[in-house]
């Protein structure tokens, strides 16, 4: 090979060494690497956000300065779930431009099919694009988009995780209650006979059964506590409107706390989904010193009178467990 032949293949690659460099490093030639450069800039404004998935999707509106869910009624929404979302958002930066092949787009997720688990987010009112969310890359840290309809993707530098579910942006806690502020506990049937009732000695702290059959006793020294302490971190799975005949002759729970409120908790199950009802009122004198600020009541009456609550089959199992299950079994008789 001469000498014009070897330099003519260096400066081919070094030219062919330059497009890769070029690509790679087109964003920081830009001056501008954001992946949604105008969202941070936009956030005070923003009143909507819709998802998309495949599945599902969802619209959270912010009214009366609370953000909600549209498909539940406008149920307030869980804020740090989207705040943290439009965080990751405002802050990404496209890091990789990477495959612009529409036949690759189902394996990187970065479409809205049946073969793809992408999410679309657009943000109705603003001058942005729509943006697809497509899964987490495996051999660096981030997430692989798309930006509007163009076929490129890229490797923006955050991981993001979402759901179009309506169910999975509500906000879930509706009762935070220290069990030191919980004194009582009574169970109704359905025909308002007392079924049994648990009380803590403000002293010990210990739970007591007050209407203990003769000669049986607890399984074992903690059998009541379950069934007392459930509405401490009382969570919700879904919300609907209020079903009247859902709730005929359904089973309660009555719990008496120090601040002199008693929340009553309704049961039912219905088609293999479990509901309750929460009603949170004040009906007693103050019973102790304690003012009651540690209990945390994130459901207004207008939502207690207006939704059911769908709760996980465990929370429904501590709320209605009958008094058989609190007792060792009988022995058997000897021969």
């Amino acid at each position: 090979m001469t000498r014009i032949q070897i330099a003519g293949a260096a400066v081919i690659a070094l030219m062919v060494i330059a497009l890769v460099v070029d690509e790679r490093s087109a964003l920081d030639q830009s001056g501008d690497q954001s992946l949604l450069p105008g969202l941070a800039g936009e956030l005070a404004s923003l009143d909507r956000v819709q998802v998309r998935g495949l599945d599902h999707s969802v619209e959270l509106v912010r009214r009366d300065n609370i953000w909600r869910v549209a498909e539940r009624y406008d149920y307030p929404a869980k804020f740090e779930q989207l705040s943290d979302l439009l965080d990751q958002l405002s802050q990404a930066k496209l890091i990789e431009r990477k495959t612009a092949r529409v036949e690759s787009h189902d394996s990187l997720d970065v479409v809205v099919g049946p073969q793809s688990r992408g999410h679309r987010i657009v943000f109705p009112g603003l001058d942005l694009e729509p943006l697809i969310i497509g899964r987490t890359a495996t051999l660096r840290s981030g997430t692989f988009v798309r930006l509007g309809e163009e076929a490129q993707v890229w490797l923006a530098d955050q991981t993001v995780e979402i759901t179009a579910d309506p169910a999975l942006w509500l906000d879930s806690q509706m009762l935070t209650i220290p069990e030191s502020q919980i004194l009582s506990m009574a169970a109704f049937g359905g025909q308002g006979a007392v079924l049994f009732e648990v009380n803590r000695d403000p002293a010990s702290g210990e739970l007591n059964l007050t209407n203990l059959p003769e000669g049986r006793t607890l399984r074992y020294g903690t059998a009541l506590t379950p069934n007392f302490t459930v509405i401490g971190q009382l969570q919700l799975l879904d919300v609907a409107q209020r079903v009247p005949l859902r709730w005929e002759g359904a089973a309660r729970r009555v719990y008496r706390l120090v601040d002199g409120r008693r929340v009553t908790v309704q049961t039912a199950a219905d088609a293999g989904d479990f509901w309750i009802q929460v009603q949170v009122g004040q009906e007693d004198e103050q019973v102790a010193s304690l003012d009651g600020t540690d209990v945390f009541v994130n459901i207004t009456a207008v939502q207690q009178e207006t939704f059911d609550f769908k709760v996980s089959q465990r929370t429904f199992t501590d709320l209605t467990a009958d008094l058989e299950q609190f007792l060792k079994p009988l022995e058997e008789p000897t021969q």
